[in-house]
């Protein structure tokens, strides 16, 4: 507050408001969280029929692989035409490190906290003389950076901001040890000794772990280890940190207070998939919009299943049709009995459903799944349509809101990777090891038969990432994700996308080639295959046209054939090694020859690298 001094106490005060600002969307996310794990989830038994259907579980199901099944792939570029290489190498080293932590799991938690009210992402580096590992930071090693999810439950705000990007601090809260941090060296051991332990700690709201924990186990395991809970705080106005108890009591000091070091946008990425609340900083939980139809679907066929239970058929009949009744109720299946009075007994049903509560069970049903984003259409249990035009357009309109929540998880993670790599940038001390795929140039060799023109191939190159190949400024590099590289691809489709690739667009583009070639337009017949076959998520195409394998077998089938007979028998320019020098005849001298004499195979038949006398000296044609 400007004017205003800013003291120790007021801090505590400012965090305590905060949490008790998000209790009433802890209390809704446990709620939801419930109806999502079901009444079997930690529990031997349950009622019968308590929740039949999960609509909830069923759209979560079939979301989370929807938008995310790989890995991420990084592409880092510059404006600056000379860092490109390293911005590749940098590219290639964050998602190593993707892999190393595990990311892609870290993701899918993390959208279904963005699905459930806010996902929060923490992306730090696991030091050992700066900061204290907290939970599941344990298992990071020293020094290397690290992305995990914070659970909404141990999430603090800023008890008076608008947006969540202009809250003047944020943190979470984390349970550790109380011997780690005397231990640590960096705390107030004073304070420490003085905290209260985790089990005796009331100030602290029931959470979503609990769903799983039984009444006395978090309470011996705080026995144990004497657990403490602390609260770790970003103040982005002073781009410091701050620690302090977690538990309501306020102090006149912090634990420990330290700079920030770390990515300008801070520790916390935040991910949801609602459009934004104006004025306030939690955004609208997809959940909450589908809890109410969710509700009504279980009611719904719950009654359907109790009135199919109560259905029952009784035999009736008159009093003194007794001992018919009596006949009928004895006589076994195709048993042929005489009674006295036909009418006298009859077959009644009483109960049954209702024809008329499944149709309203299948519009609730027709209503959530509207609602959610056509998850029947998305996940194939489901199409309304009568024609194959009409699917596709279905398929079309469903497709918009889901791929709106990727490109969100897309941007998300965007912000993420870019964090990770800002640490590998300015690691002084880093050496990574990579691979990376390099082209080798067009270039000319010597056959037995005459020179042989070989095509470009890739091949796989070591790398070392270390702090000598840096350049430019962490600004000078811009991050995106590549489409499509987190998603799964069905192998039906991607067989369909290969036949169509090979029986479309390989003789398409072959045709546009020689068509160019005949109008002397230049034209890369790879390039547009490569860039096409992109467009159709075929990532394999490279090995098709560098083929190593397959270039060594051209290599030694035009060493084999033979070549035409002249005055002089056996040419050494002829063969379809030389028809295919250049593009030239077999019955012309090979560039780079002098005076027209004929080049002669190098040693004992062994080809040997020659090159034009228009290309510069240590390129390949």
């Amino acid at each position: 507050m400007a004017g205003k001094e800013v003291t120790i106490k007021k801090v505590y005060e400012a965090v305590r408001l905060g949490e008790k600002r998000l209790h009433n969307f802890r209390a809704a996310r446990l709620m939801f969280l419930k109806q999502y794990a079901g009444p079997y989830y930690d529990k031997p038994k349950a009622e019968i029929g308590a929740m039949p259907i999960s609509l909830i579980y069923n759209a979560i199901s079939i979301l989370v692989p929807n938008l995310v099944t790989n890995f991420p792939k990084t592409l880092i570029t510059s404006r600056f035409m000379n860092y490109r290489g390293y911005a590749e190498l940098l590219g290639l080293g964050v998602d190593h490190l993707a892999r190393e932590i595990d990311l892609r799991t870290e993701l899918r938690r993390w959208i279904v906290d963005g699905l459930f009210t806010l996902g929060i992402m923490k992306t730090g580096l696991a030091t050992s003389d700066s900061l204290v590992s907290f939970g599941d930071d344990t298992q990071i090693d020293p020094g290397q950076p690290y992305a995990r999810i914070i659970d909404f439950d141990d999430f603090v705000l800023d008890p008076a901001c608008k947006r969540i990007e202009e809250a003047s601090f944020v943190g979470h809260r984390a349970r550790v040890p109380r011997q780690m941090l005397l231990d640590s060296g960096l705390f107030d051991n004073d304070m420490v000794t003085a905290l209260s332990t985790t089990k005796s700690d009331s100030s602290r709201q029931k959470g979503v772990d609990e769903l799983s924990q039984q009444k006395t186990s978090s309470t011996d395991v705080a026995d144990l280890q004497d657990l403490v809970d602390i609260r770790e705080l970003w103040v982005p106005a002073a781009k410091a940190m701050i620690w302090m108890p977690a538990e309501s009591t306020s102090y006149d000091r912090y634990l420990r207070i330290a700079d920030y070091d770390g990515p300008e946008k801070g520790p916390f990425t935040y991910l949801s998939f609602t459009p934004p609340m104006p004025n306030n900083p939690m955004p609208v939980p997809p959940v909450g919009i589908w809890y109410d139809l969710h509700i009504a679907a279980n009611d719904m066929l719950r009654k359907i299943m109790d009135q199919a239970a109560r259905q029952k058929d009784i035999l009736t009949y008159q009093p003194h049709a007794q001992d018919d009744a009596e006949s009928i109720k004895n006589a076994g299946d195709g048993d042929i009995i005489g009674i006295y009075n036909v009418d006298g007994a009859k077959v009644q049903s009483f109960g049954g459903q209702q024809q008329s509560n499944e149709a309203h069970l299948a519009q609730i049903s027709y209503w959530f799944n509207l609602m959610s984003g056509n998850t029947d259409q998305m996940g194939g249990t489901r199409s309304d349509a009568e024609t194959a035009t009409q699917a596709t357009i279905l398929q079309q309109n469903s497709a918009v809101r889901t791929e709106d929540m990727r490109d969100l998880v897309y941007i998300a993670t965007q912000h993420v990777q870019e964090k990770l790599a800002w640490y590998l940038h300015t690691d002084p001390l880093i050496h990574l090891p990579l691979i990376k795929r390099t082209p080798i140039p067009a270039r000319v060799v010597m056959g037995p038969n005459g020179p042989i023109q070989m095509p470009p191939r890739m091949q796989e190159e070591q790398v070392i990432l270390t702090d000598d190949v840096r350049e430019g400024d962490f600004l000078d590099y811009h991050f995106s994700i590549e489409q499509k590289s987190m998603s799964r691809v069905d192998p039906n489709k991607r067989l369909q996308q290969a036949m169509l690739f090979a029986s479309k667009v390989l003789p398409a583009a072959a045709q546009a080639a020689m068509v160019c070639q005949q109008m002397n337009v230049p034209f890369s017949f790879a390039k547009l295959v490569t860039r096409l076959a992109k467009e159709l998520d075929i990532e394999w195409i490279d090995e098709v046209f560098y083929d190593e394998g397959f270039q060594a077998q051209v290599l030694d089938m035009f060493n084999k054939t033979p070549g035409p007979e002249g005055s002089k028998g056996q040419s050494p320019g002829g063969g379809m090694g030389a028809i295919l020098q250049n593009g030239q005849p077999g019955n012309l001298p090979f560039k780079g020859s002098t005076g027209g004499s004929e080049l002669q195979p190098n040693g004992a038949g062994a080809p040997r690298e020659v090159m034009s006398e228009s290309q510069p000296a240590g390129m390949g044609m």
